[in-house]
């Protein structure tokens, strides 16, 4: 198995109080390689604290996370930047651009990070910039861009490690529904190449790209839908129609 989320619990304690809050309370559910997951809840659900444990940005208070057999959880402290550099993709909605570098170096941080050769930079780069469409914009600033170019260089940054999971938030919470549309379909080609994506979002639209749905609800995992042969617009009404239960305590 891929990915494998087992028993995951969060619990959340102030230092001056000894009342506790329950973020992730027994979350389980497995991934296989080349699947596109959104998941979904509404705010204050725990999906974003899911995320987090994902990325090692937090450790669960119980449970853990298996990556490609390998318990993420338990890495060091020390060893955690290196593992997210050279295992996962970062997608976020503010982008995360550095303004004073270009784009191209703003895609090359990473490897650059890891001590990469400017040839090797510059071959990945060269596969990836026709894809995203951004061949145009790799001497300009990020301040230059639109949204929709900012969160394409996001992006490229984030595959050119080559990733084994993509971890994005809520992509196209800053964008226009134009370029809404066309990340989406970007994300579905970048999944139909093979790319492991798992996304929070609250948008049912942003979810209909994706081949399942989980729902969070308290910090359990309430439902999940899977797309299979519909097309965006027939699964964006059924994943309305369970948030709509979700929402009305069915």
């Amino acid at each position: 198995m891929f990915l494998q989320v087992n028993h995951l619990e969060k619990v959340f304690q102030t230092r001056f109080s000894k009342e506790k809050t329950h973020a992730l309370s027994d979350v389980s559910f497995t991934a296989e390689q080349g699947e596109f997951i959104a998941i979904m809840g509404e705010s204050g659900s725990g999906k974003t604290t899911l995320l987090n444990i994902l990325a090692t940005l937090e450790k669960p208070s119980n449970g853990d996370v298996v990556l490609e057999g390998r318990q993420i959880s338990t890495i060091k402290e020390a060893g955690l930047a290196e593992f997210r550099r050279d295992h996962l993709g970062f997608v976020f909605q503010d982008f995360n651009l550095l303004d004073t570098l270009s784009v191209r170096d703003n895609i090359f941080l990473p490897l650059v990070l890891a001590r990469h050769s400017y040839k090797e930079m510059a071959a990945r780069l060269a596969v990836l910039a026709p894809k995203l469409s951004i061949l145009d914009l790799l001497d300009k600033q990020p301040f230059e861009l639109s949204g929709g170019q900012k969160q394409r260089v996001a992006i490229a940054r984030a595959l050119i490690t080559n990733p084994k999971l993509i971890l994005a938030d809520e992509p196209t919470a800053a964008l226009d529904s134009k370029n809404s549309d066309v990340l989406l379909d970007l994300f579905e080609q970048i999944n139909a190449d093979g790319q492991t994506v798992l996304m929070v979002t609250h948008s049912s639209l942003a979810a209909s790209h994706a081949s399942r749905v989980l729902f969070i609800k308290d910090g359990k995992i309430f439902h999940q839908l899977y797309r299979g042969d519909k097309t965006p617009r027939d699964f964006n009404l059924d994943i309305m129609s369970t948030m709509t239960a979700i929402l009305g305590g069915e």
